[in-house]
């Protein structure tokens, strides 16, 4: 599909680039000869024919697009999300030193339905869903697994195919969940059945969605289209006037993974559980994970029903064991005999009630550990803080002291030293930045976990356009006082353009700045991958006919008047393209695409408001100044319509603001993939980036501006 869209689209350009070239040639010779009206109408017809095969062109590879089966866009889909996922869990390093084997048990029965309750249900179902498989479990305690079974256990195990996750803070639900969604696509590419009945496994976090402000089927909607952008297009016709985001999910070719109904707000939650069982209901698979003391409480409320997900078996999963724990964390300790030692004092303690055994019972909390006390591939252990500190009861009481220790510590020991990659933020700066985005996520985006570029602006909402605003006044006196001054250089005509000069800068100032204030007001545009071109017929028609009546009150040559229409045409009719799913669809893969689009639509509008006007500038032999006023004019317009087009301008400007009052690094971008890749600070989903966990989010938007009583390396705090 990718193929044939290039393809046409390169096809299109070729004719259209024909017609703008014998369009030009056409006006060059009637103003050289002087040629009349109908002499100009029958000199432009010849391009009639290349302007009609770029529009048959462009129109076929769109058509083509738009009719593509759902089933092919679902295998795009599970494509994307295969990649997406493969790539994360390299990222994280989930497999380093080696899996950490994540154990679970049957959910207590207070939380979930009886088990003779899902066979009945399971079984009472038409059709095929109402068939009895030999591999359905026989009780509750018959879902106890750990690792890699979890495939197994909902697709085989679990009658309703509706499965609940529980653990604590830090249980490695996620990283559970990222196997789970991966080994549903394995299954699906496997499978003797067709892969396009099975559904796309898709990760949801939960914690961006509201319920009282929109039901679940729309959310997951909009957030498939953010993700993987060209959902957000059109379906093929036969499924109504709805994008491909919201056909998927109504054939049911969306499994929905529900991630993190814990981070919902505690009063959203009743709402949230009744909307998820209304969107999805009785016979569509589903998969939720949650804390265990929240998900009880909505079970339990004190005012009001009690909520439960419909239908749904459940999973607890369990502390790690203290052997395991031990082993895990002196696998690198170090080189040399004396290096695992240094945890001797620690693994004395795992497995009891101490503050440190308590805190370092999750995959999150070791994995903080190994990055703050274990050396990289390459790095020496010396120099490294003693992990013995951490039984150290006076300095942390308390398994939450501990917890925030690991926290505070961490920012700090993801960006010492790195032997394999070097890093160009100190931890003072990323400690800043880190900081100051944890902030902006709760205060300005109601504690969101993601983090998408393209909404940075809304950090400075109101100070972007005055800032660009009052720079435009203030350039713009200073060039009108000029002018003013150099035409009429007479003694005492400082005095008129001193008053002149700033009264014209201001005025133009403030109307050159209303596109800035325009595109801060509306919500933030998607990022774009390509430029198209949407013929607007009125708005050709009105700026046309507009052209061409006001060409005789002013002088204008009909050939010039058809020239500035047409550039008026094109350029009011291009417009912007979503990315292809099938392909990266990371934050930076995003934000570059969208960077080209920028410059390209800028380039676009320019050249075709501004060629028209500035050929026959030249061949009326006019002077430099009008020139460049034409040329400047087109590029303001092509920056004007790319700023409020595209996301790239408004991020750039809110980016540049930031940097300069050191709230951010300058290459913004690079720092977040630098944090994504190498650091493990930030985890990518979909076009988002997030904080590692919800819990170093908000430690972070705690942390005072002076900083943290962390202790560094050496012993100094």
């Amino acid at each position: 599909m990718g193929g044939w869209a290039s393809a046409t689209r390169r096809v299109s350009a070729v004719y259209f680039a024909l017609a703008v070239g014998g369009i030009i040639g056409a006006l060059w010779v009637t103003h050289r000869f002087h040629l009349g009206a109908a002499a100009t109408a029958a000199s432009l017809l010849p391009t009639l024919a290349p302007l009609f095969l770029s529009w048959v062109t462009f129109r076929s590879g769109a058509e083509h697009a738009a009719e593509q089966p759902l089933e092919e866009i679902a295998e795009h889909l599970a494509q994307a999300v295969q990649n997406q996922w493969e790539t994360e869990v390299q990222v994280r390093r989930v497999n380093d030193p080696y899996p950490m084997t994540v154990k679970w048990s049957a959910a207590p029965d207070d939380l979930v339905e009886s088990w003779p309750l899902l066979q009945t249900t399971a079984g009472d179902w038409p059709g095929d869903l109402g068939t009895v498989p030999d591999g359905w479990a026989n009780s509750a305690a018959e879902l106890e697994g750990s690792g890699a079974e979890i495939t197994r256990v909902f697709a085989e195990r679990v009658p309703t195919r509706r499965l609940l996750v529980l653990g604590g803070p830090g249980a490695g639900k996620t990283v559970l969940l990222s196997r789970l969604v991966l080994g549903l696509l394995h299954r699906r590419m496997t499978s003797a059945a067709s892969p396009h009945t099975n559904a796309v496994p898709v990760l949801f976090p939960l914690a961006t969605w509201n319920p009282t402000r929109q039901d679940l089927y729309a959310w997951m909607a909009e957030r498939l289209a953010s993700d993987y952008p060209t959902l957000a297009e059109a379906a093929p016709t036969r499924y109504g006037r709805i994008d491909r985001a919201r056909a998927l999910l109504g054939r049911r070719l969306i499994l929905p993974v529900l991630d993190g109904f814990d981070e919902i707000p505690t009063p959203l939650r009743a709402a949230a559980l009744s909307g998820i069982n209304e969107a999805l209901p009785m016979g569509h698979p589903v998969v939720l994970s949650s804390r265990v003391g929240e998900y009880r409480d909505v079970l339990r409320p004190p005012t009001g029903l009690p909520v439960r997900l419909a239908g749904a078996a459940g999973i607890e999963l369990r502390p790690l064991d203290a052997e395991d724990i031990a082993a895990y964390l002196r696998r690198d300790a170090g080189a040399g005999a004396y290096a695992p030692d240094r945890w001797g004092p620690v693994a004395a303690q795992l497995g009891t009630t101490t503050p440190v055994g308590e805190a370092l019972r999750t995959p999150l909390m070791l994995f903080l550990a190994r990055a703050i006390y274990n050396p990289r591939p390459g790095e020496s252990p010396h120099g490294l803080p003693n992990p013995g500190e951490l039984c150290d009861t006076t300095r942390f009481p308390t398994r939450v002291a501990v917890e925030r220790h690991l926290f505070s510590a961490f920012v700090m020991a993801a960006y010492r030293s790195h032997p394999r990659y070097p890093c160009r933020w100190t931890p003072q700066q990323a400690q800043t930045t880190f900081v100051f985005l944890a902030r902006y996520l709760h205060r300005v985006h109601n504690a969101t976990p993601d983090l998408a570029w393209w909404r940075l602006r809304r950090a400075v909402q109101r100070s972007i356009p005055a800032m660009v605003t009052q720079a435009l006044c203030l350039f713009l006196s200073v060039v009108f006082t000029a002018i003013t001054f150099f035409v009429d250089p007479d003694a005492g005509n400082w005095i008129f353009a001193l008053v002149v000069g700033p009264t014209l800068g201001v005025f133009a100032g403030v109307v050159l700045g209303v596109p800035g204030w325009l595109a801060f007001a509306e919500e933030p545009r998607r990022p774009a991958s390509g430029l198209r071109w949407a013929p607007n017929w009125p708005g050709a028609a009105t700026a046309l006919a507009t052209t061409v009546l006001l060409a005789a009150p002013i002088g204008l040559p009909l050939a010039s008047a058809v020239a500035v229409g047409l550039g008026l045409s094109v350029a009011f009719g291009l417009g912007v393209t979503s990315a292809d799913t099938a392909v990266a669809v990371g934050p930076v893969a995003l934000w570059s695409r969208d960077r080209r689009v920028f410059w390209a639509l800028t380039l676009g509008v320019a050249a075709s408001s501004g060629l028209g006007p500035s050929i026959l500038l030249v061949l009326n032999d006019a002077n430099a100044v009008a020139q460049a006023a034409v040329l400047a004019g087109a590029l303001w317009l092509g920056l004007t319509i790319a700023f409020t087009r595209t996301a790239w301008g408004p991020f750039s400007a809110a980016r540049f603001y930031l940097a300069s009052r050191h709230r951010i690094p300058r290459n913004l971008m690079a720092f977040l993939a630098d944090a994504h890749q190498h650091r493990g600070v930030l985890r990518q989903v979909g076009a988002v980036y997030q904080f590692r966990h919800i819990d170093l989010q908000r430690h972070l938007a705690r942390v005072e501006d002076g900083g943290s009583s962390v202790r560094r390396p050496g012993g100094r705090a």
